[in-house]
């Protein structure tokens, strides 16, 4: 039996970790917890993998906390880039304490295998998995054309771009996703929320994965510079507004609709002495 603990640490994490979620707890050679950050001082559960995605400061801590476990730790999407956020340095930094790198795309996978990392596999983008076989799709939310706008802080430099991106909205009702809680993101909220009083708009604090796939696969256009321009919305066919730098370097994943599927495969493939070699 394989013990696997499988960190959530946001929003950004949650919706592209449920497929291999599902399929570990389908195969009776696993025992899977879920756990959200921060993460329990006390552990009861003594895991033999951690698996965790990203490269967001909460997925940071929970790797190094496992290192100081001891427990290795798998990682979904290293090897990325993204040059106008502080995540780079961190996603580098979750590399670092891996032990077997999970990536979703060629240049990711060259970088990696470039820095001397042994265990590294092209496997593609879990996220994906869901949307293609996953129960999210509903009826229209919207009747009228909309946009989606999630605009995320530039952290890297504290770049706004926001005020530009509201003046070229299009004609449609904007429906803006406030962003995660970054350095620069209360001012990104304040000018959202002072947008909402002027302007005929939804604003969305957050909003649960199936609900976000469902408001964008029947959105006209989704703009800003979050992930998902590369990950979900290629996925769905939505035309996408790519504004400044925050994602410059990033490319899309790689994907056929079975990397969890090959997640599941490689850790079952592992016993502790591999590990520890």
């Amino acid at each position: 039996m394989i013990r696997v603990a499988v960190i959530i640490g946001s929003r950004a994490d949650d919706g592209l970790l449920i497929w291999p979620i599902k399929l570990m707890k389908e195969d009776s050679g696993f025992e899977v917890e879920v756990w959200c950050c921060p993460l329990s001082t006390e552990w009861e559960f003594h895991p033999d993998w951690i698996l965790l995605l990203g490269d967001r400061w909460e997925i940071m801590h929970a790797a190094v906390e496992a290192h100081l476990h001891r427990v290795p730790i798998a990682h979904i999407a290293g090897g990325d880039r993204t040059e106008g956020s502080y995540d780079d340095a961190m996603r580098d930094c979750i590399s670092r304490l891996s032990t077997v790198h999970f990536v979703t795309n060629e240049q990711a996978f060259t970088r990696l295998r470039a820095a001397g990392y042994v265990h590294v596999h092209l496997v593609g983008s879990p996220g994906i998995d869901y949307i293609r076989y996953g129960d999210w799709l509903r009826e229209r939310p919207i009747a009228e054309p909309y946009v989606v706008v999630s605009y995320q802080a530039e952290t890297i430099d504290g770049t706004n771009e926001l005020p530009a991106l509201l003046d070229l909205l299009p004609e449609k009702l904007p429906v803006f996703i406030m962003p995660n809680l970054d350095r620069g993101s209360d001012e990104i909220r304040q000018q959202i929320m002072t947008y909402s009083e002027q302007h005929r708009c939804l604003v969305y604090d957050a909003l649960l994965h199936n609900d976000f796939l469902n408001l964008l696969a029947h959105c006209d256009e989704f703009i800003g510079n979050s992930s998902a321009i590369f990950y979900e919305a290629p996925e769905l066919g939505v035309p996408t507004r790519l504004v400044g730098k925050r994602q410059r370097g990033r490319v899309r994943p790689w994907g056929d609709g079975h990397a969890s599927e090959r997640i599941v495969a490689i850790l079952k493939s592992f016993d502790r002495e591999q590990v520890s070699a």
